[in-house]
């Protein structure tokens, strides 16, 4: 089954931890679950999230941090740090939550297990929603769906929310989609592919290389403060530099304006 829907922008705004509906608090019904290693969460995996989330009205997104992702058991930062990330990531959206499920759990992290566990907290009335790149529908990639454990009892308790993945349209993401008749797809075809990865960011810290505006100030702290990704801290000026800068500053300033 395939479903389409272009939606609007969204923004930020004081976290919450109910839905509010007619001036009464609702416990959450379209809940979509954004799973992954987040190594670190970046503002491709945000803006890729709040876009879905505004354009299919789901009233609540969480960020689910896999603890032993099965196809990678290795090379990955700590569970715990890493999900202290995404709690600092998440933080300034009411609408997103960052989601321990997985890490409470035992030895590899399954989709099907998560979407059954929220299920169980939110109730049997509560629609799940599983957000995903178009990656996981190409037929050539390792672990592209109809590779993932017992994926047809999932697909029977969540609808895919699909964006395009980097490099990939919406029309490929529906032709890959054709080949899993069984699932419920929606598309998501107004967001952009960000020109950012966390393989890419984890490259540039340990080069030495700025990732400004490629993660939130609030997770660049965590990575500054635990030195991660082989981060060197850069050396601070001191005091004195920093005076005679401004004050050279200053003096260009008023050459130029003079002149």
């Amino acid at each position: 089954m395939k479903l389409k829907l272009i939606g609007k922008y969204g923004g930020f705004f004081k976290r919450r931890e109910t839905v509010v509906c007619g001036g009464k608090c609702q416990k959450p019904k379209r809940v979509g679950i954004y799973g992954g290693k987040f190594d670190p969460p970046h503002v491709g995996h945000l803006m890729c999230a709040e876009m879905t989330r505004e354009a299919f009205d789901l009233d609540l997104v969480l960020f689910v941090t896999s603890a032993v992702p099965p196809h990678k058991s290795t090379g990955v930062l700590d569970a715990a740090i890493r999900h202290q990330m995404v709690q600092a990531a998440v933080a300034p959206n009411c609408f997103f939550e960052a989601c321990d499920l997985e890490l409470k759990r035992e030895g590899p992290s399954f989709t099907l297990d998560t979407v059954r566990q929220v299920h169980e907290i939110y109730g049997p009335d509560t629609e799940v929603f599983l957000l995903m790149s178009s990656e996981y529908l190409d037929p050539d990639f390792d672990w592209n769906l109809s590779h993932w454990h017992d994926v047809e009892h999932l697909f029977g308790l969540c609808t895919l929310l699909v964006f395009p993945g980097r490099g990939h349209t919406i029309a490929m993401a529906e032709e890959w989609g054709k080949l899993l008749p069984q699932a419920r797809i929606a598309y998501l075809d107004f967001c952009p592919a960000p020109p950012v990865s966390s393989s890419l960011i984890r490259s540039r810290i340990a080069e030495g290389k700025s990732v400004w505006y490629m993660v939130l100030p609030e997770v660049w702290q965590i990575i500054r403060d635990r030195k991660l990704y082989g981060l060197i801290a850069p050396r601070r000026s001191s005091n004195r530099r920093k005076f005679w800068n401004s004050v050279s500053a200053a003096w260009r300033s008023l050459k130029n304006r003079l002149s």
